[in-house]
C-alpha cells in the first residue's frame, strides 16, 4: 500500500506541471480553440468587424450601381437599345439630358458636340487654350473644348473652318475617336461594302472596327456619311472608353 501511495507522490509533481502548462496555454490560446473554449463577446465582436467592414464596402457599391441605374429619362425607357451605354456616359458626365426630362436619343450630333464630349470623356483641361478656327469664336459656348480638342489633334477643319454646327457624320465620328483613343489598325477581317480602299477616312473606319467599337449595319455597310444620333454616340463613346463592354 505504502509503495501504491509512493508511486502517486511521484505523479503529483508531473500532473502539477502539466495542469499548469494547459493554465498558460488556455490564457494565450484565442477564445474559441480548443484550449479555450470560452469565447467572450469582445472576441466575437473583434474578429466579425472585418466581416462587417467587408459587407458595408458591397452595400455601398450596391447602392452606387442602383444611383447609376436610377437615371431616368421619359424618352429612354429600359428598353431602349442604347439604355446601358447612355446610362453609363450620364453616370460619368460625359453627357447630360436636353432638359423636361428628355434625353432626345434620336436627335442628331453637332461636330461641337461631340468634340464636347470626347473631351469631357478624355478629362482633358480646358483652360488656356485657343481655338484657331474662324468660325468659332470666343463666345460659342463649346469654343474651349473645340480650342482643347484642336490642339490634342482629335480635330481638323477645311479652309481654317470647323463648322461646328454641322450634324457629325459616321465617318467624321470614326476618324475623332481614332484620333482621341488612339486606335490602333489590328488588320481584322471586318470590311464594308460602301467603305473602300481610297476612302478619306478607310483606314480610320477599319481601325474603329477592328478594335470592336463599330461593327457596321447587318446588311454589311457601314454608311459612313450618315449623321449620328446622341445616342449612337453614346455607344460609341462607351465603348471606346471601357474596352470590357466590347463584345
Amino acid at each position: 500500500m505504502l509503495r501504491i501511495r509512493l508511486k502517486y507522490l511521484v505523479l503529483l509533481p508531473l500532473l502539477a506541471g502539466f495542469l499548469a502548462a494547459q493554465i498558460v496555454q488556455a490564457a494565450t490560446a484565442p477564445p474559441g480553440s480548443v484550449n479555450n473554449p470560452v469565447v467572450s463577446r469582445s472576441y466575437v465582436e473583434k474578429a466579425l468587424q472585418p466581416l462587417r467592414d467587408e459587407i458595408s464596402r458591397l452595400a455601398a457599391e450596391v447602392a452606387a450601381l442602383k444611383a447609376q441605374r436610377a437615371v431616368k429619362f421619359d424618352d429612354v425607357p429600359t428598353t431602349h437599345w442604347a439604355y446601358d451605354s447612355i446610362t453609363y456616359m450620364v453616370n460619368k458626365n460625359i453627357v447630360k439630358g436636353v432638359g423636361a426630362g428628355k434625353f432626345a436619343p434620336g436627335s442628331q450630333t453637332t461636330r461641337a458636340q461631340l468634340a464636347v464630349m470626347i473631351v469631357n470623356a478624355l478629362q482633358l483641361p480646358t483652360t488656356g487654350v485657343k481655338a484657331e478656327f474662324t468660325d468659332v469664336p470666343a463666345s460659342h459656348w463649346a469654343y474651349s473644348h473645340i480650342a482643347v480638342a484642336q490642339k490634342a489633334g482629335i480635330i481638323s477643319g477645311n479652309d481654317g473652318k470647323f463648322r461646328p454646327n454641322d450634324s457629325v457624320t459616321r465617318g467624321e465620328m470614326a476618324a475623332m475617336l481614332v484620333r482621341a483613343f488612339n486606335l490602333e489598325r489590328l488588320n481584322k477581317a471586318a470590311r464594308f461594302s460602301d467603305v473602300q480602299p481610297g476612302y478619306w477616312a478607310y483606314d480610320l473606319i477599319m481601325r474603329v472596327a477592328d478594335n470592336g467599337i463599330s461593327r457596321g449595319y447587318e446588311d454589311g455597310t457601314f454608311r459612313p456619311a450618315n449623321k449620328v444620333s446622341r445616342a449612337e454616340v453614346c455607344v460609341f463613346l462607351a465603348l471606346s472608353l471601357d474596352p470590357a463592354r466590347r463584345k
